[in-house]
């Protein structure tokens, strides 16, 4: 997809999280330590702040714009829950790609890395949906997961047969129809957009 191929460190500093504001916010998950000088750090959980600085390193004029970075890395998180082996572990890989544009790109270089899942998992025979989910600790407007369907997990996704709705139930909407204290029969409601 014409990413270009980086890796950051897992050791990050604390003065980035402060930067982002990010260092309370992203909470218990957050695997803290201080080395021998009292300077704390973070292993790193995602690698925004390190792209971000890659990125200003990169980028003189909007001209030099857009570019996509890449890594596939170690991560590091102090989950709660930690179970099942892949699924929720304090330290796994995950390739992360971050896209740097203009209003104007940004949604061509979405829908080169959106297609270029779609083509990973599709030649993977993964049986998956892309669902609307919740942007997190991340921010931003849009949040899309690729979701295998299985039946372990913690996520619940909502699905319709008769189109492609597909969200993460964290983020699904819904739209109250009719009078919630009376049970009606059965029947399909047009309820566009939920």
């Amino acid at each position: 997809a014409g990413a270009l191929e980086i890796l950051s460190s897992a050791l990050q500093p604390k003065e980035l999280w402060d930067e982002s504001g990010r260092w309370e916010v992203y909470g218990s998950e957050l695997m803290r330590l201080t080395d021998r000088n009292n300077r704390e750090f973070a292993l790193g959980p995602t690698h925004e702040e390190l792209f971000t600085i890659a990125a200003k390193a990169m980028v003189r004029s909007y001209k030099d714009l857009p570019f996509n970075l890449y890594q596939q890395a170690d991560k590091f998180r102090d989950e709660p829950r930690p179970r099942y082996g892949l699924i929720r572990t304090r330290e796994f890989i995950m390739k992360d790609a971050y896209t740097f544009d203009t209003p104007e790109t940004q949604p061509e270089s979405y829908k080169k890395m959106y297609d270029a899942y779609c083509r990973i998992f599709d030649r993977m025979k993964i049986d998956y949906k892309i669902v609307r989910a919740d942007v997190g600790a991340m921010g931003g407007d849009l949040s899309e997961e690729y979701q295998a369907l299985t039946d372990i997990g913690e996520d619940t996704i909502v699905l319709c047969d008769g189109c492609d709705y597909a969200e993460n139930l964290e983020v699904a909407t819904t739209k109250m129809v009719g009078d919630k204290d009376k049970p009606k029969k059965l029947e399909k409601v047009k309820t566009p957009h939920c």
